[in-house]
C-alpha cells in the first residue's frame, strides 16, 4: 500500500469515528457494542462529581463544551495562492484532531483525563509518572530505572508476571516505558474490562514489592540490559553522543541505563527513597481512551484510588546548562559494527520552545523518507550510506537533535561528512523550497495521524500531553502548530540550533588491527579527535577525543564504557648492533 492510500485509510477511520474535523457535521457515534454474557464493571452509573471539581479541557475557551468533550473547530484555511487556489487551500490546511478531553482532579492530586469512544470495542488506561532519569542524583544513575522495572514487574499484591497473564489472557496488551523526563504504564484490553485496568494500576502505585529480594533481582536485569545495549552494533556511539552533547548537564549528561560502577554498588534504599519521592497520585496523570461511560469510569477511579496518600513530592532541580562554543567529537571502536558510522547531535530547545516544531519539520526534510535531503542525496545519489535516520529527543528540558549515517562498504567517512553537512548549511542559508515544506507537512501529518489510531496511543498521548503542557487538549492543537512553520523559521533554526560550533560528530568504526590501514577518509577532512598525519588506526584508536583544531576536549571517559578504550602503545624496536668478538 502506498504512503497516499495508508494516510486516506488512516484518516477516513479516525473521521468514522470522530475524532478528525474537516469542516463538515462529524458522524453519529454508534451504540456501544453488546456485552451479552460479559461482566459489567458497574452496576449503574454513578453521580459525577461537583461541577466545581470538574475542568473543562483547554481552559482557554478553545471549543464548545457538549457532554464533557471538546468539539474541535475547522482550521482556518490559509490565503489561496495565485494559481491553482483550490488545490494549495486543500493541501495546506491542516486535518484538525477533535479528540473529547474531560480534566477531573482528585483531593490526593492525581489528575484524570478521560476520552471516551463509545463506539470502541477496546479501552486503554495509562498512568503517566513525572519521573525519570533527569531526577537522579549524582552517585546514583540508573535507580529510576532500577524502580521503573520494578513497578513493571508487579507489586506485593500481584506477583512477578501475574499482571502480564491477567492482560494478555483476556485478549489485552501491556506497554511501558521509562524515559529522560516521565514514565509511563499502559494496558489496552476489552472495555469491559476497564475495572481490571484501573485496579492493576492503582494495585502498582499503592503497593509495590520494595524488598530487597525484588530489588536485587531488578538490578541483576538492568547490568544485563545495559550491557546487552552496549554491546549491540553502534550502541556506543549513542552512549558517547549523550554525553558530550549534554557535557557538563547532568540531567541529560548520564546514560538512563545507569554508569556500570553505580549499577555495581546500588543500594535497596536507593530505590525506596526515589519511589517514596517520585512516585503518588500527585506526581501522576491518569488518562483512560476508548469505549467506556465517562460516569462509571469515575466511579471506579475514586473506589481504587481516593485513598492512596499522596507523597512529599520532591521536585526537579535544574541547573544551568552551559553553552557549547565548539565542536566536540570522539572516535570510538565498536566490534560488533561491521562499517563506519557517524553520528551528529546538538543540543537543541526544549520540547516546549516555540522553534521546536519548526526542528521537528527540519528533521523531516534531511531525514524522512526516500526523497528527503540526506536520504536522497547519501543512499541514492551517492550510494555512500546504507542509512540515514534524523531525530528528536523529545524532552522538557534540553532536547537532542541527532543524524545517524550507516555507512556504505567502501565509503570514506571524511566525504561523507562534507555531504551532511552540506545539506544543512544549505538548509540554513537557502531553507526548503514551497513543494518541500509541503511534502515536509503532509508526512508530519500522517505520522501524527497514524500514530493516534488506537485508543493505547491515545492515552498514552494525552496523558503525556496534560504531564508537559499542562493540559490534554493541547494535543488537539498540534498539527496547526505545525502548519504553521515557514520557510523562514526552518531555515532560521538550522542557521541558529545546528551550527558547526554548536554540534557533536561521533564516528565508529570496528577495532583497528595491528598493521592495517587506516580507514578511508577524504584528504583534508579528518575529523577532530582523530590524527592529521602519520596516524594509522593505532594512533587513531589512542588519540584523545576533541583534540583537533577548534575543537572541545571531551568529557573523561569514567565508567561509561561509550568510547574506545585506548589500544597499548608499541615500543618501537631498536636496530641490533652486530655482536662484539669475544677476547680469548
Amino acid at each position: 500500500m502506498s504512503r497516499t492510500s495508508l494516510r486516506r485509510a488512516v484518516t477516513a477511520g479516525l473521521a468514522a469515528l470522530g475524532l478528525l474535523s474537516a469542516g463538515a457535521p462529524r458522524p453519529a457515534a454508534a451504540a456501544p457494542p453488546s456485552r451479552a454474557g460479559a461482566p459489567r464493571a458497574v452496576a449503574a452509573p454513578a453521580p459525577r462529581p461537583p461541577a466545581a471539581q470538574r475542568k473543562p479541557a483547554g481552559g482557554r475557551g478553545d471549543g464548545a463544551r457538549r457532554g464533557g468533550a471538546v468539539t474541535a473547530r475547522r482550521a482556518p484555511a490559509p490565503a489561496p495562492a495565485p494559481k491553482r487556489a483550490g488545490a494549495a487551500l486543500a493541501a495546506e490546511a491542516p486535518l484538525e484532531l477533535a479528540l473529547p478531553v474531560e480534566r477531573v482532579t482528585l483531593q490526593n492530586g492525581l489528575r484524570v483525563v478521560m476520552s471516551p469512544d463509545r463506539s470502541s470495542p477496546t479501552v486503554a488506561v495509562a498512568v503517566t509518572y513525572d519521573a525519570g532519569s533527569r531526577d537522579e542524583p549524582s552517585g546514583r544513575s540508573g535507580v529510576a530505572r532500577l524502580v521503573a522495572g520494578m513497578m513493571a514487574r508487579g507489586s506485593r499484591n500481584v506477583p512477578a508476571g501475574e499482571h502480564l497473564r491477567l492482560v494478555t489472557e483476556r485478549g489485552g496488551e501491556l506497554a511501558d516505558d521509562a524515559g529522560v523526563d516521565r514514565t509511563t504504564y499502559a494496558e489496552a484490553l476489552p472495555a469491559n474490562e476497564l475495572a481490571l485496568a484501573l485496579w492493576l494500576e492503582a494495585d502498582r502505585m499503592k503497593a509495590l514489592d520494595l524488598s530487597a529480594q525484588a530489588f536485587e533481582a531488578q538490578r541483576r536485569e538492568a547490568q544485563e540490559r545495559r550491557g546487552a545495549v552496549l554491546g549491540d552494533a553502534y550502541g556506543q556511539g549513542a552512549f558517547r553522543l549523550q554525553a558530550l552533547v549534554f557535557q557538563g548537564y547532568w540531567p541529560h549528561e548520564h546514560p538512563a541505563l545507569g554508569e556500570a560502577d553505580d549499577l555495581a554498588g546500588a543500594e535497596v534504599s536507593w530505590a525506596r527513597d526515589f519511589h517514596a519521592a517520585h512516585y503518588g497520585p500527585n506526581r501522576a496523570v491518569l488518562t483512560l481512551a476508548g469505549g467506556f461511560d465517562p460516569g462509571e469510569a469515575m466511579e471506579l477511579v475514586h473506589r481504587y484510588f481516593d485513598g492512596i496518600p499522596a507523597v512529599a513530592a520532591a521536585p526537579f532541580k535544574d541547573v544551568p546548562f552551559p553553552e557549547q562554543t565548539s565542536q566536540r567529537t570522539a572516535v570510538v571502536r565498536d566490534s560488533a559494527a561491521r562499517a563506519p558510522a557517524i553520528l551528529y547531535g546538538w543540543a537543541v530547545p526544549p520540547r516546549s520552545h516555540p522553534d521546536h516544531h519548526a526542528l521537528a519539520l527540519a528533521a523531516v526534510l534531511l531525514g524522512r523518507g526516500e526523497s528527503s535531503r540526506l536520504e536522497a542525496l547519501l543512499v541514492g545519489d551517492k550510494a555512500v550510506a546504507r542509512s540515514v535516520r534524523v531525530a528528536l529527543g523529545g524532552h522538557r528540558g534540553p532536547d537532542l537533535f541527532s543524524i545517524d549515517v550507516r555507512l556504505a562498504e567502501g565509503a570514506r567517512v571524511g566525504d561523507v561528512e562534507k555531504l551532511v553537512e552540506g545539506e544543512i548549511r544549505t538548509l540554513a542559508t537557502a531553507g526548503p523550497s514551497p513543494a518541500e515544506l509541503t511534502k515536509a507537512r503532509r508526512l508530519l501529518q500522517s505520522a501524527f495521524v497514524a500514530g493516534l489510531a488506537d485508543a493505547g496511543a491515545r492515552a498514552r498521548a494525552l496523558g503525556e500531553h496534560e504531564l508537559l503542557f499542562g493540559d490534554a487538549a493541547h494535543l488537539n492543537g498540534e498539527l496547526a502548530r505545525y502548519f504553521a512553520v515557514t520557510r523562514e523559521d526552518v531555515q532560521r533554526v538550522a542557521r541558529d540550533h545546528l551550527g558547526p560550533t554548536r554540534r557533536t560528530i561521533v564516528e565508529t568504526y570496528y577495532p583497528a588491527t595491528p598493521g592495517a590501514s587506516p580507514p578511508p577518509r577524504a584528504p583534508g577532512h579528518a575529523a577532530a579527535g582523530a590524527p592529521r598525519a602519520g596516524g594509522g588506526p593505532l594512533a587513531e584508536a589512542q588519540a584523545e577525543p576533541g583534540k583537533g583544531k577548534g575543537a572541545e576536549k571531551a568529557a573523561p571517559e569514567k565508567a561509561r564504557g561509550a568510547a574506545a578504550r585506548p589500544a597499548p602503545k608499541k615500543k618501537p624496536t631498536r636496530p641490533t648492533k652486530p655482536a662484539k668478538p669475544r677476547k680469548k
